[in-house]
Parts: C-alpha cells; structure tokens; sequence
C-alpha cells in the first residue's frame, strides 16, 4: 500500500530536569494512505504529482511541490512540481524570501547553519531540488502575489526548505551557465515562457555503490554523485498522443562541459541507477526509448 507523510506539527521543548538542559523532542513521522489525504493534499498532489509518484517512502506533500526525502543521506530523493508562466511569478530573493529554512516535518532535519563554509572550502552551495524560481504566482485565487498574501508566501518558503536541498558545486553546477541552472532556464523559459507547454518535472539525486562524500558539521550529509531531471510535456503537439518525456542524467560537474542535450538518457536508466518507477499513474510511455529522439523530433 502506497503511504504518505502528512505534515506535522513540531513538539514543543521538553525539559529535562535532571540535567537541567532543553532539548527538542524527537519528530515523528506520521503516515497515512494514499486514499485517506485530505481535500487540500489530494489537490497538491494530483497538481505535482500528475504522472504518479515514482515511489512512496518519506513523501511530503507541499503546496509549491511534492517531495520524498532520504532521512539517511540527508538529501530529497526526487521531486515533483508543476511548472506554469503564472508560477515565474516569484519575488525578489531578499529579507524573509532570501531565508534558507529548517524543515519541522522530518526527523534529524538538516538547518542552514550545516551548509555554512561548504562554499569557500569546498565550492559548495545549497542546492534547491525544486527550484525557488517556479514557487510564485496567486496559487490560492485572491489576486494578491506572495510579498502580500500568508498563503502564497508559505509556497516561496518551501522552496528554500532545507529538505529541499542537497549540496551541488556552484560554479560548475547549480550555478549560472551550470548544467543544472541551464536545464532550468531553459525550461521555465524556453518551453513555458515562450513555447506556452504545459510541464512537470521530476528532479532527484542519484548514488552508486561507492562511498560518497559527505559534508556538515558531523560529515553525514551526502554529496549525489549524479542527478537526474525527468520533463513531461503535455500535448506538445495536438498530433502526438502520449506525452513528451525527456529523461537528463547529469554528473555531478565541478567544471561546466557539455551541453544539456549531451545528457539525454532513457527513463529507464534513471530508475535502474535509481530504483524508483515513473509514470505507473498513465498507463504505457516508452521508457526504454533514448530521450534524445524526442528532442530531435522538437528542438
């Protein structure tokens, strides 16, 4: 049976009288089936989460994405989001939106001060799975944008959750002409902005067998050796009958080579270095098909 962690709520303090110290009481996850969500996480999910979820494990259903988070590694394992024009739509990253964020819902959560000398020691950065650029827009109707409605705010926030990070090289990587940055540039502007497609995204790191590098304050936030992107666009071509799928496996690059299309995979690579399952919610996609077909058929 598929579950699903439903937010909640953080202990409050508990103090220990004998040691005269307060500590904070430990999280627990709280799961629930799939078919017991509520309106509001039901809504989420079917937004972000359109083509099904590639696995179960962990998942938190979020207004701005749906997210299932590796507790063992300290990292997202995938992502979920939905990506329109009206969700460009973000504020500038300064005062309470520029805040990197501990998230209260998992347990032993990763807070911003973790990260803190990665950049100038190791070229790291804070890596944003779901990226903060796609968190905007009037996601609850009231005509009011984030910088002046609570609700809308909350989305911007959870994009600089620390769940939704893992530590990606800046200069080489996440950082502007990076591969990753590149990739979503080019999807939020290319294909929603100026192709007018409809697009959901699957985003999430990839380990092997080997040992990884690890990083933080006690070394036990692991580095993703690779990551992976999976784009849907819906109805591209009214003449096309099953989505666009495009599957990008990237390494991990502390120097920029290559170009996004040298990266084109089949899904079914991803799930195998993965072992997650895409689109069991649509029925038959060609997942042992090269991707870069699809985008010789369109770019």
């Amino acid at each position: 049976m598929m579950t699903v962690l439903r937010l909640v709520d953080t202990p409050m303090r508990t103090v220990i009288a004998v040691i005269a110290l307060s500590v904070p009481a430990p999280v627990v996850a709280q799961f629930a089936d799939l078919a017991n969500l509520s309106e509001v996480e039901q809504v989420w999910l079917d937004e972000h989460a359109w083509f099904g979820l590639p696995s179960a494990e962990n998942v938190l259903i979020r207004q701005g994405y749906v997210i299932s988070y590796d507790t063992l590694r300290r990292v997202p394992r995938w992502v979920a989001y939905h990506v329109t024009p009206a969700y460009r739509e973000v504020p500038a990253r300064e005062g309470a939106f520029d805040r990197f964020r501990t998230d209260p819902n998992v347990p032993n959560p990763v807070v911003p001060g973790d990260y803190d000398g990665l950049f100038a020691a190791r070229g790291y950065a804070r890596g944003h799975l779901a990226p903060y650029a796609v968190m905007g827009g009037d996601r609850d109707g009231d005509d009011r944008l984030a910088e002046d409605d609570d609700d809308d705010a909350r989305t911007v926030f959870e994009a600089n959750s620390m769940s939704n990070m893992a530590p990606q090289h800046h200069q080489g990587f996440n950082g502007s002409g990076g591969l990753w940055s590149h990739l979503e540039r080019w999807i939020q502007d290319d294909l929603v902005l100026e192709g007018g497609n409809k697009v959901w995204v699957y985003a999430g790191t990839v380990f092997g067998l080997g040992v990884p590098e690890t990083v933080g304050p006690d070394e036990d936030i692991q580095v993703p050796p690779m990551f992976f992107k999976i784009v849907v666009l819906d109805d591209p071509d009214p003449d096309v009958e099953t989505p666009v799928v495009l599957a990008f496996l990237f390494p991990h690059q502390r120097v920029r080579h290559g170009e996004i299309e040298n990266f084109l995979v089949s899904v079914d690579v991803v799930e195998a270095l993965t072992g997650l399952d895409f689109f069991m919610g649509v029925g038959e996609i060609l997942e042992d098909r090269d991707t870069f077909e699809n985008w010789v058929g369109f770019w």
